[in-house]
């Protein structure tokens, strides 16, 4: 008899059962499931000159708007300028060609302020982070693809 139970005992320990310990590490951490052919674009902004105000985050699928008119973009958000790192993501995007454009709004007015002759007197940038002669820089000049599940660009603030 006691043979027969010494076999059931070893028989229980030698299956593999889920973890029930509440001190149980996961080896990753858990993230959000993005659907196929989509992915999630991490913008780390870096230049600003001060931690004042927003900083406005725009992601534009075509033309038509970038890099200024914000209400064209298909995805935007805003952070705080305050703290030493400045990332914004963008989860959930569909693959394909996007430009992305940043402006420090600085006195938190949620407009960029300009001067007499329309240049910008805060902070802006956009993704590849193109050197633009006269005006700001074309779609065609910050364009990028999203063809994978994640996605890492960097913005470089530039103050005229």
């Amino acid at each position: 008899m006691k043979r027969s139970l010494w076999i059931f005992v070893m028989a229980l320990l030698s299956l593999q059962l889920p973890a029930a310990s509440r001190n149980a590490v996961a080896a990753e951490p858990v993230k959000a499931e993005i659907p196929a052919g989509n992915g999630a674009i991490t913008i780390k902004i870096t230049g600003l000159r001060s931690a004042n105000g927003n900083l406005l985050v725009a992601l534009f699928n075509a033309k038509k708007g970038f890099p200024g008119k914000y209400e064209n973009a298909v995805k935007q958000t805003s952070i705080t300028a305050a703290g030493s790192e400045h990332v914004a993501v963008f989860s959930d995007v569909p693959f394909g060609t996007y430009a992305v454009a940043v402006r420090h709004d600085e006195n938190a007015n949620g407009k960029l302020d300009t001067n007499f002759l329309g240049m910008p007197k805060e902070g802006v940038g956009t993704s590849n982070n193109p050197k633009s002669k006269f005006g700001p820089p074309s779609f065609d000049d910050a364009a990028f693809t999203l063809d994978h599940r994640a996605m890492e660009l960097n913005v470089n603030l530039r103050y005229l």
